[in-house]
C-alpha cells in the first residue's frame, strides 16, 4: 500500500481540500502500514523499508537519549551492550564475511584467524603506550608456511631470518634466557653504541650475576673464561678433550696427546719464544720415512736458512746427528755425533782457560787438561798417573810451522836433540852420539864401563890403571 497524503487545500478557501473524516482516514492508514511493518507483518517480512529509490532510514535519539535495539544500544558511534558483561555478537550469513571497511582502532577481536585483506598488505598489531603484546598459549607457535610447529616458536620461509632492530644505538639489544622462576640466566646481546664496529656477546650467570664468556668482534672472537672443545664421539663438554683458558690450551682427558697439524705443506708457526716445561720434559722430532732428514732450520730475517741440526741415518740405523752452519754461500757440515763418537769438520775453538775454568779435560774427573792462559798453551795431567806421549811411529815436537823439529823420537829407534833444526844430540844401541862440543860446568865426570885397554879406534876414550887416555888409532 502507498504511503497517503492529506491535502490541506489553499489557504483563504474553505472549499478546497479533504474533509476531516477523509484526512483522519489517511492517517490511520498510514499509522496501520507503520505498525504492521514493526510488528513482523507478512506485508513486510518485518522490514523497516523507505519505499524512495535510495532513501535512507534514519532513527534519532533526542538529546542524551539512545536508539534501543533489543538488548544492544545505539549512541553516537558507540555500539554497546545493555547487559552486564554480554557478549556481543556480529554474525555475517551463510558464506558471507564480517567487512571493517576502516581501521579497527579499539576494541576486540575473538576468533582464531586475523588475515589482511590488502594485496601484500602488512598485518600490524599494535599496543597503547608501553603496553605489552603476550601470545598466552599452551601450544605452539608457527610464523610462515608452517602448519604443525615443531616448538614453541617455529618461523619456516625460503629464508627465515629473525630481525632484532634498535631504535637507539647506545642500547644493546638481545635475547634473555630465564629459569622457571622468572630470573634471567644467560644473555645473548648487540654491543656498540654508533652503528658501527657492533659485536655479539654471551653472558651467563656464574652464582650471583651474569658475566660475559663470549664475544664476536668485527675482528675475530674472544673467550672470557675457559673454551672447552669436546670430539665428535664425546657426549658432553664434561668429557672435553681440549681446554682453553686465558693463555692456555691443554688437553682435558688425562694422559691424552695435544695435536697441532697445519693443512699438506703448510706450517705450524710460533712468533714467540717456545718454553717446555715438565718434571721430565723432551721436545721430540718424529720422522715418519726413515730415508728422510729430519731437524730443525734456523732461518734469517730475509728468509734464508743459516744453520740447521739435522737427524742422519737410514732405516733406523747408524743414525747420526749433524750441525750445518752457513759459510757464505751454502750450508756446510761442522760437527757430526755418530755411534762411535763425534767429530769436527773445521775448527774447534776454546777461549782462554786455566786449570779450572775453560779447558778441554779428558778422564772422569778431568785429570788431562789442554788450555791456553792467555800467554802459553798448555797440557798437563792433573791426576795421579803420568802423561803420556804415544805413537806407533815417531814423536816429533817442533814449530807450528812444521819447518824445524826440536825433539824427534824415532818408533823402534833413536830419541834426537835438535838445536836451531840441527841435531846436536841422538841415542844409539851403544850409547849416545854428540855432534859439536860436549860442555860440561861440573867439578867432576864420572866414566863408568870404560875399556881398560887402547880400543885403537881414534878419538876413544880407555882406562889404563887410574888414569883416562884417548886412542890415537
Amino acid at each position: 500500500m502507498a504511503r497517503k497524503i492529506i491535502d490541506t487545500g489553499t489557504l483563504g478557501n474553505t472549499a478546497t481540500g479533504d474533509t476531516i473524516r477523509t484526512a483522519m482516514t489517511k492517517a490511520n492508514e498510514n499509522f496501520l502500514e507503520l505498525y504492521t511493518d514493526l510488528a513482523a507483518t507478512t506485508s513486510s517480512n518485518g522490514n523497516l523499508t523507505n519505499a524512495d529509490t535510495n532513501g535512507d532510514v534514519k532513527i534519532f535519539a533526542n538529546g542524551t537519549g539512545i536508539v534501543e535495539i533489543d538488548r544492544l544500544s545505539l549512541n553516537n558511534t558507540t555500539i554497546s551492550s545493555l547487559d552486564t558483561n554480554a557478549d556481543i555478537t556480529i554474525q555475517a550469513n551463510g558464506t558471507g564475511g564480517i567487512v571493517l571497511a576502516g581501521p579497527v582502532t579499539a576494541g576486540e577481536i575473538v576468533t582464531n584467524e586475523i588475515t589482511s585483506n590488502g594485496s601484500n598488505a602488512n598485518l600490524k598489531l599494535k599496543t597503547a603506550g608501553n603496553g605489552d603484546f603476550i601470545i598466552d598459549t599452551d601450544g605452539q607457535v608457527g610464523i610462515g608456511t608452517v602448519n604443525s610447529p615443531d616448538t614453541k616458536v617455529h618461523i619456516k620461509s625460503a629464508s627465515s631470518i629473525v630481525t632484532l632492530q634498535r631504535t637507539a644505538d647506545a642500547n644493546k639489544p638481545g635475547i634473555d634466557f630465564q629459569n622457571s622462576n622468572g630470573n634471567v640466566r644467560a644473555e645473548l646481546r648487540m654491543d656498540g653504541t654508533d652503528g658501527t664496529s657492533n659485536t655479539v656477546f654471551v653472558r651467563t650467570y656464574d652464582g650471583s650475576s651474569t658475566a660475559e664468556r663470549f664475544r664476536v668482534e668485527h675482528t675475530g672472537a674472544s673467550v672470557t673464561g675457559t673454551l672447552n672443545i669436546k670430539d665428535d664421539s664425546d657426549s658432553s663438554l664434561g668429557d672435553a678433550t681440549i681446554s682453553m683458558a686465558e693463555n692456555k690450551i691443554t688437553a682435558g682427558r688425562s694422559n691424552d696427546s695435544l695435536l697441532i697439524s697445519a693443512s699438506g705443506t703448510g706450517e705450524v708457526e710460533i712468533l714467540s719464544n717456545l718454553l717446555v716445561q715438565g718434571a721430565t720434559p723432551f721436545v721430540k722430532i718424529q720422522r715418519t720415512d726413515n730415508a728422510n732428514v729430519p731437524g730443525i732450520d734456523f732461518i734469517g730475517q730475509a728468509g734464508t736458512s743459516g744453520a740447521k741440526i739435522l737427524f742422519d741415518g737410514t732405516s733406523g740405523t747408524s743414525n747420526e746427528l749433524i750441525l750445518q752452519t752457513f759459510d757464505g754461500s751454502s750450508l756446510a757440515e761442522r760437527f757430526r755425533v755418530q755411534q762411535a763418537g763425534a767429530k769436527v769438520t773445521g775448527i774447534l775453538k776454546i777461549g782462554d782457560g786455566s786449570i779450572t775454568d775453560n779447558y778441554v779435560g779428558f778422564g772422569d774427573a778431568d785429570d788431562l787438561k789442554i788450555f791456553h792462559n792467555g800467554s802459553h798453551s798448555i797440557i798437563r795431567e792433573t791426576g795421579t798417573g803420568s802423561l803420556y806421549v804415544q805413537s806407533d811411529n815417531n814423536v816429533i815436537i817442533g814449530k807450528d810451522s812444521g819447518s824445524e823439529t826440536m825433539i824427534k823420537g824415532v818408533a823402534d829407534g833413536a830419541v834426537e836433540l835438535y838445536h836451531d833444526n840441527s841435531k846436536k844430540f841422538e841415542t844409539t844401541s851403544g850409547g849416545v852420539s854428540v855432534t859439536g862440543n860436549l860442555a860440561a860446568d861440573g867439578s867432576q865426570i864420572d866414566f863408568t864401563s870404560l875399556p881398560t885397554s887402547d880400543p885403537g879406534v881414534a878419538g876413544r876414550l880407555f882406562r889404563s890403571g887410574n888414569d883416562v887416555k884417548i886412542s890415537t888409532g
